[in-house]
């Protein structure tokens, strides 16, 4: 979990080994699904305006703004009559239960100043305490795993540290599904009757769990490793789609993120 000032107060980690830390991880994970089953969640990355020069108080001439088109920046009216050279900027990923486009630009910046300390394996958390399910506020950062550690989690959670079931938080709503695991992995001695993911080793047969919930989770861990990084450059132009929600899918035991850091 993160203070104010965007420093580290504590970590809640997604592990079975750890049931206190587990539990509460697994409840902050079905709020979130709660608040993206009621498109109240979004994910989405900061944009903002950067100025790149002192204001004039005239017009920029023609030839100004047109090298300024073909840097990537624009000329910009300010509210006091001013001209204002400046650029958009796409800076971090955040998590929030209100729309961040809905943030002044000087907030958006200084949002984007203070969370860009993190690691860039984490993603800025914050559910408001004055946006939709902000009884149950949360402020902190999800680091996210590895497709290693992924398997990792999965693998120990088949024999050596099951998942356990966990209650959702009183102040969470209904969700459509809660189950135990993240990716359930069935052992036996035998292929599964029915056509679904599975490989034989040392003797023994591995498949996933025969349920639209592990068919779907499996589905998304493959794409989650088959997409390239594609970080978005904005070039001084405000992104087309910059009105539209974003909204995340989020497994009640979110094996994806090592750990919301707080929720780590």
């Amino acid at each position: 979990m993160q203070n104010a000032d965007g420093c580290f107060i504590r970590f809640i980690a997604n592990d079975p080994a750890r049931p206190e830390e587990y539990t509460e991880f697994r409840r902050i994970a079905r709020d979130l699904r709660w608040l993206n089953d009621k498109r109240q969640l979004f994910v989405r990355t900061l944009v903002f305006e950067e100025p790149i020069a002192p204001a004039l108080k005239t017009a920029p001439s023609a030839a100004d703004v047109i090298n300024a088109d073909k840097e990537g920046l624009q000329w910009r009216r300010t509210a006091d009559g001013s001209y204002q050279l400046a650029r958009f900027q796409a800076g971090r990923v955040v998590v929030m239960n209100v729309d961040p486009m809905s943030l002044g630009n000087q907030a958006r910046f200084e949002l984007n100043e203070r969370i860009k300390r993190n690691p860039r394996g984490f993603v800025f958390l914050d559910v408001r305490p004055d946006g939709p399910g902000g009884d149950f506020a949360i402020r902190g950062a999800i680091k996210m795993r590895s497709m290693l550690q992924m398997l990792a989690f999965v693998a120990n959670g088949a024999r050596a540290v099951p998942e356990f079931d966990v209650a959702a938080d009183a102040r969470t709503g209904p969700t459509a599904e809660n189950p135990r695991s993240a990716l359930l992995i069935t052992i036996s001695e035998t292929p599964p009757a029915t056509a679904i993911a599975s490989v034989d080793f040392a003797g023994r047969n591995y498949s996933v769990g025969d349920t639209q919930w592990d068919r779907s989770t499996t589905i998304l861990r493959h794409a989650r490793r088959s997409l390239p990084d594609r970080r978005r450059r904005y070039q001084g132009r405000r992104p087309a789609d910059h009105h539209c929600e974003m909204n995340a899918t989020f497994p009640s035991s979110e094996a994806s993120s090592d750990a919301l850091h707080p929720l780590r």
